[in-house]
């Protein structure tokens, strides 16, 4: 299963003020899930609270974009990291600028990370 990374733990309230965030101000994320088995995806959106506990990313231009739906309960870990803790990841042309991620790790090691984009203007 891969590293819980280098990000610094934060408590559940915290998680939940930086998602609010995330949701109120339409910020362009980059979601990653990794499961068991080495099963990973990556879908690029904005974030928003379907029901309450789920967390839904996607772009929602229409109803087949791709998204991933992920629930609040299970997490037991929550990390946050700014750039600092992803240097150099944003130096390939072409590549979106991060400034920060939100990480979920589920009991089973999954995790699902949101990744802040960074506008460039």
């Amino acid at each position: 299963m891969s590293s819980q990374g280098t990000g610094t733990n934060i408590s559940r309230q915290e998680a939940s003020d930086l998602l609010q965030k995330l949701i109120a101000e339409s910020i362009q994320v980059q979601a990653m899930f990794v499961g068991r088995g080495g099963v990973t995806t990556a879908v690029r959106g904005t974030v928003s609270c379907p029901q309450d506990g789920l967390v839904l990313v996607s772009e929602r231009r229409s109803p087949t974009d791709a998204s991933l739906c992920f629930g609040l309960k299970d997490v037991s870990v929550f990390k946050y990291g700014d750039n600092r803790a992803f240097p150099g990841s944003s130096g390939i042309t072409g590549t979106p600028q991060l400034s920060s991620a939100l990480c979920f790790v589920y009991p089973d090691g999954a995790q699902v990370v949101l990744f802040e984009i960074e506008v460039r203007p």
